[in-house]
């Protein structure tokens, strides 16, 4: 009897890892990315070497919102069908090791969207006026490169990463372009003790 449990035990254990590793290795398609973390801007939500899966398909339908977490390119745009054509020709020839170009993706989360007037006070990130409850972050928020308030227009993003004191963001880029968003990240699938939903 209890071999029998230990067998399903194992059986459960290797088709969840299969599972995974099979998401993993997928490099692209139209609706579905795997990724991994290579950062340390968003800790303690994303941590280096975690896998995820971005969904790519909803913004085509509906616009990023407020806390959604995405990954974008930092300095290409997918203005059309061609564009969409060329970065992922340069993705599959880097992975390849093909050419030494990279496409580079951040992953932030988006705290302004059009129409949105953001403002950093003391420490503190406020959207229209007001302060917002960030219990994903670590330490305080402070001004770089950017003036604030700044105001959101049609078609941009603000965004931050969670761990303030080293990301990369929009205090120091600016707005980023809808025409660089990737997708939403949805599902963490790596390491299977992180694996699920991602807030």
């Amino acid at each position: 009897m209890k071999k029998k449990i230990i067998l399903r035990e194992i059986a459960g254990w290797t088709a969840s890892i299969l599972f995974a590793v099979v998401i993993a290795v997928v490099v692209d398609t139209k609706v579905f990315a795997a990724v991994e973390v290579r950062q340390s801007s968003m800790e303690n939500t994303l941590y280096q070497g975690q896998k995820l899966i971005i969904e790519k398909v909803s913004y085509n339908f509906s616009r990023p919102k407020s806390g959604d977490i995405i990954i974008f390119l930092e300095d290409k745009y997918k203005r059309n069908y061609g564009d969409e054509l060329n970065i992922f020709k340069e993705d599959v020839e880097n992975q390849l090791n093909l050419s030494s170009s990279v496409n580079t993706r951040l992953v932030k989360r988006v705290i302004g969207v059009p129409g949105d007037k953001i403002d950093l006070i003391d420490g503190y990130v406020y959207v229209n006026g007001k302060k917002i409850n960030e219990s994903y972050v670590t330490s305080k928020t402070f001004k770089e490169d950017i003036s604030f308030p700044i105001k959101v227009p049609d078609g941009k993003l603000f965004v931050l990463g969670d761990n303030r004191q080293v990301s990369r963001d929009s205090r120091s880029f600016g707005l980023i372009d809808y025409k660089q968003v990737d997708g939403k990240v949805i599902f963490r699938i790596w390491p299977l003790d992180k694996l699920g939903k991602i807030k």
